[in-house]
């Protein structure tokens, strides 16, 4: 679906980094732009993924039912403990060997540029459950995408996995440092690749 889907709207990825898309088990954090992002994460990410997002996504057409369709879990931001244990129950998964996809931002950046304060829940799962994080980093979109006018050019967007981030022998306390660690070279490879955008 995300191949026919991107092609569709005239978009096409090129992926740096995917080897490193296959050091399951991981937690692994992306950008979130909009609902684009499901279709251009979606071309990369290895089979063995649960994504975690919030609850309206299941009601949004056709994305939101293949997002739920693909085993996501669902949380309401408004119920921070029931997120919290939603995002615990997760460990799991893990330990069986599959990858959880979260959105640190919490939210869409509709700026289209540059990223959003991070959420923690990511990295106290990490941490938690001693694994890696992996860091996908997909070009701005604001060149290419104006929601208000409801205009989207065709482009070729760079996608680029960062390599993992270790967690072994961190603890709670480390959670801060990590997240700024991931955020940083993440914020730096996002000014990079929107240099690389390709408009069609």
């Amino acid at each position: 679906m995300s191949w026919g889907g991107l092609r569709a709207l005239g978009l096409q990825t090129r992926a740096k980094g995917e080897r490193h898309s296959h050091n399951l088990p991981a937690v692994m954090v992306s950008n979130h732009q909009s609902f684009l992002d499901t279709l251009l994460l979606g071309s990369i990410w290895p089979a063995k993924v649960v994504p975690i997002g919030k609850k309206e996504i299941g009601f949004i057409p056709i994305i939101g039912w293949w997002f739920v369709a693909c085993g996501a879990r669902l949380i309401d931001r408004s119920q921070s403990a029931a997120a919290k244990n939603i995002l615990d129950n997760q460990i799991g998964f893990i330990h069986r060997g599959y990858g959880i996809g979260i959105t640190p931002e919490g939210t869409r950046n509709k700026k289209g540029f540059g990223l959003l304060p991070f959420k923690k829940g990511a990295f106290h799962l990490a941490i938690k459950a001693q694994v890696p994080i992996i860091a996908f980093v997909v070009a701005p979109l604001g060149n290419l995408a104006n929601w208000e006018k409801k205009k989207l050019s065709k482009a070729l967007i760079p996608i680029e996995i960062l390599p993992p981030f270790s967690t072994k022998g961190l603890t709670e306390a480390d959670v801060d440092s990590l997240m700024k660690k991931v955020r940083d070279e993440m914020e730096t490879t996002l000014a990079k690749l929107e240099r690389e955008l390709v408009l069609l």
